[in-house]
């Protein structure tokens, strides 16, 4: 049914006959032994005829929890009880759900109110109703837990569905609610509330149609339902219920004052007084008491904080300790043992630090002792490689020499040559300008050697330049060419155009040249005279991991290396020479090395000779 729509809409025929023949069995009551056939006609006549003379009608709204004619069939003995003992008054009951109720007392439609326990004690905060008699003997005011599965406590709910008719439903949700607060306040948490809406009965459907796993219902409900349709009921049980004797059905919470009967505001105080004495002289049908005290249904909304009990301001420090005080302890004991193992940490934390103190001296002394030790290392393999230039200057000392002794002879032979002929008088100015310029010419190619001879064994820093190898290649053949000549090797140089520049020293890139090109002539000493060849090639090479680069290799046909002597080529103190100490080509890697480079042997295709690679990044990548 609309749960707003008891409010605005009249009765309808079926509950005005009922209380129409309510009214008549109580006023047959009063004529005694009168026949009872003509007795209950006459009475019927009276009462039906009786709302047509009267105007004076009393309006008396009962709480709708399971429909409409539930709620008047079972009240109709209080109102025809009421209508009997007071004929100058005709009393009118109204099916109206919470949400009507409240309406119709806003509109003060209403002068009495039967409602339940919970909802009287939200009336009387919002609208100053007061209860005249609690009803006594009717159904137990507590809820009943209900179910198909084989659930049998609180904690069972945890995790399930729990169809509940309203959460302002007091028997149907608000008393069971504070139960599981009580059990356990973190259950309510672990359980998802369905809410059916009204007729209550379509909770317990919802347990049926396997849309909830339990349902809340009021006290005795299962029992009705379960008798008017056993076929269709019968598969639900109660459960988590309480042993009380007292209450004729099974409930699984504790029992509240019953139903009160309570007048609102603006109804006369007389009349209220002559209701409250027919109501406490009934006899039968709803049968009334003197006003209970409702003290446990308000420990109930306050509990739950709803009702007269819902915060709606700010909340005092009182109510925040009285609500909170478990937690507030549960945090305070936190707050110690937080407070304590702070102080633990403190203590392991200064330990730490002293400890960690006095490590970080000592590493701070072994990075000095290895920036120390790096620094000689340094400093040491500057002298190595100044010895390895001067070990290869003093292997090729005879070559030089003969180098710097034919620009020497001619510059001699020139001036002998001038002096003969000034003696004879032949000496013309043409002459002597031809020979002027033979001799500067010869004088400069020895300067020229002198101070590439003088760069290179000079000792000093390693500075990076800009650098074409190509120029490079070029003028350190000057420095090799005397040995390579007098090892009767041709050289050929194959250099590419247009390569890119790389960042490097140049002194030390002749250096590895330089000792590529003495290794391969001695390799070369048992070779054929017409064999003895030296291939020194420059080419654009991109490598698969650093990039854009130039490689620059050097390939002899001599006696080559064996496997394992390639395996470890360039390897510190590995020589293949009966007089080397095999510091030369570990120099030489070292040196790629330190440019961003590699240095690599292989065997030619044909298998003849070695072939040694230098490949350096370009300035753009290095």
């Amino acid at each position: 049914m609309n749960r707003k729509g008891a409010a605005s809409r009249p009765l309808s025929p079926g509950p005005r006959l009922r209380l129409c023949l309510g009214r008549t069995r109580a006023r047959a009551r009063v004529l005694g032994r009168i026949g009872a056939g003509w007795g209950l006609v006459v009475a019927a006549l009276v009462a039906c005829a009786a709302p047509a003379a009267q105007a004076d009608v009393l309006r008396i709204g009962v709480l709708d929890y399971q429909g409409s004619e539930h709620s008047i069939a079972h009240w109709q003995a209080t109102g025809a009880a009421l209508n009997a003992a007071l004929p100058g008054h005709r009393f009118e009951l109204v099916a109206l759900d919470i949400h009507a109720l409240d309406a119709a007392l806003d509109a003060n439609s209403l002068d009495f109110v039967i409602t339940n326990p919970g909802n009287y004690a939200e009336l009387e905060y919002r609208h100053h109703v007061s209860r005249i008699a609690t009803a006594e003997g009717d159904i137990p005011v507590a809820s009943t837990l209900v179910t198909t599965e084989p659930l049998e406590s609180y904690d069972d709910l945890s995790g399930r569905r729990l169809a509940v008719v309203a959460p302002e439903a007091f028997g149907g949700f608000q008393v069971l609610w504070r139960e599981l607060y009580d059990h356990d306040t973190r259950l309510p948490g672990r359980i998802e509330p369905l809410v059916t809406g009204y007729p209550m009965q379509a909770a317990a459907q919802a347990v049926l149609d396997g849309k909830a796993d339990a349902a809340v219902l009021r006290a005795c409900l299962l029992e009705e339902l379960q008798a008017a349709d056993p076929g269709h009921w019968a598969g639900l049980h109660a459960f988590a219920t309480r042993d009380l004797p007292e209450v004729p059905c099974a409930v699984s919470s504790r029992v509240y004052p019953g139903w009160p009967f309570a007048k609102t505001r603006h109804t006369d105080a007389a009349l209220s007084k002559q209701v409250a004495i027919a109501l406490l002289g009934m006899e039968g049908g709803n049968l009334w008491t003197v006003p209970l005290d409702y003290q446990p249904v308000h420990d109930l909304l306050r509990a739950l904080r709803i009702g007269p009990y819902a915060r709606t301001g700010p909340v005092s420090l009182s109510e925040f300790v009285e609500d909170y005080r478990d937690w507030l302890i549960a945090l305070g004991i936190a707050l110690m043992f937080w407070a304590l193992y702070s102080v633990r940490i403190e203590s392991l934390v200064r330990r730490r630090t002293a400890a960690l103190d006095a490590a970080n001296a000592g590493l701070v002394r072994e990075i000095a002792e290895r920036e120390r030790l790096e620094e000689e290392e340094r400093l040491h393999r500057r002298e190595l490689e100044h010895v390895a230039r001067l070990s290869i200057l003093g292997e090729m000392a005879s070559s030089i020499a003969h180098e710097l002794n034919q620009p020497l002879s001619a510059i001699a032979n020139y001036a002998q040559g001038c002096s003969m002929r000034l003696k004879f008088g032949t000496f013309t100015p043409e002459d002597m300008d031809r020979a002027s310029t033979e001799i500067a010419a010869q004088a400069e190619r020895a300067a020229t050697v002198i101070r590439r001879i003088r760069a290179f064994v000079k000792k000093r820093e390693s500075l990076r330049d800009p650098v074409d190898l190509n120029d490079m290649l070029r003028e350190t053949a000057v420095l090799y060419e005397a040995t390579v000549h007098r090892a009767g090797v041709r050289t050929e140089l194959m250099l590419a155009g247009d390569l890119p520049v790389v960042f490097a020293d140049r002194v030390q890139l002749q250096q590895v040249v330089l000792n590529l090109v003495q290794n391969a002539v001695e390799a070369m000493a048992e070779t054929p005279a017409e064999e003895k060849r030296l291939l020194i090639r420059s080419a654009r090479q991109a490598d698969a991991l650093k990039g854009a680069g130039v490689c620059i290799s050097v390939r002899d046909r001599g006696t080559g290396l064996s496997p394992a002597a390639m395996a470890r080529f360039a390897e510190a103190f590995y020589t293949t020479k009966p007089e080397g100490i095999g510091l030369g080509l570990a120099l030489s890697r070292s040196i790629v090395e330190a440019h961003g480079g590699w240095l690599r042997a292989e065997t030619p295709a044909d298998g003849c000779g070695l072939r040694v690679s230098m490949w350096l990044p370009a300035q753009e990548d290095a």
